[in-house]
């Protein structure tokens, strides 16, 4: 079975109207019809004054003149309509890539955001004032984590601790002491030094009795 054409309908009224089988004839036509390099009208010519010798009725002149313009009119509507559908086809692939290369952007944007988030956390994480107090004491005492011990337990094992994060531990637990300790009185601050100097003393005058002692027995 041919594949339909949009001239059949047409030419299958037409051609035994002047006088010629549609079958055998309406080939001829959609052939020129099919051709879609660009015609100044003398292709078209040539094709009338085919089918008219070949009419076996000796129709009108305006008959063979109408003819040839109903041709010339459908054929030129039909190939505005098929640029106009490849026109809107066009537009719509370059919509569609558009679209999808608007959600690759988004994607990407929002992956950087959560990657810069995630980023900002482990950050977080590693800053003295968010560390717990048995962290701040081991970074304090070893300056570093025992992260083998947490590796063994299965547990999550943080990147390694720079010597500036251990001076900050080390400061921040020493701040927490003197935070933590009683206030001491001025009173108790003189009294503290002066039993200093006490001692101080008290030692002083045992090293020159034991200096007097060495002295007396030689």
């Amino acid at each position: 079975m041919s594949e339909y054409h949009y001239l059949d309908s047409y030419l299958s009224e037409i051609l035994p109207v002047l006088g010629l089988d549609a079958e055998t004839y309406a080939p001829y036509v959609t052939g020129y019809a099919n051709d879609n390099s660009d015609d100044d009208g003398e292709s078209l010519d040539e094709l009338i004054e085919l089918l008219r010798a070949s009419s076996e009725v000796h129709g009108e002149d305006d008959a063979w003149d109408n003819f040839r313009k109903e041709i010339s009119q459908r054929r030129q509507d039909y190939l505005a309509g098929e640029n106009l559908r490849k026109e809107l086809h066009v537009l719509e692939i370059q919509a569609a890539t558009h679209a999808n290369l608007q959600k690759e952007i988004e994607l990407s944007q929002k992956n950087a955001v959560e990657i810069e988030a995630r980023k900002q956390l482990d950050l977080d994480k590693g800053k003295p004032e968010n560390m717990s107090e048995d962290k701040i004491a081991l970074l304090t005492k070893y300056g570093y984590e025992d992260s083998q011990d947490d590796a063994d337990d299965g547990g999550y094992t943080e990147a390694p601790i720079t010597n500036r994060d251990h001076a900050a531990a080390s400061s921040l637990q020493k701040a927490q002491k003197l935070k933590s300790a009683p206030t001491q009185t001025k009173e108790e601050a003189r009294q503290e030094t002066k039993k200093m100097k006490a001692d101080k003393n008290a030692k002083k005058e045992e090293r020159r009795k034991k200096a007097e002692k060495r002295e007396r027995q030689r």
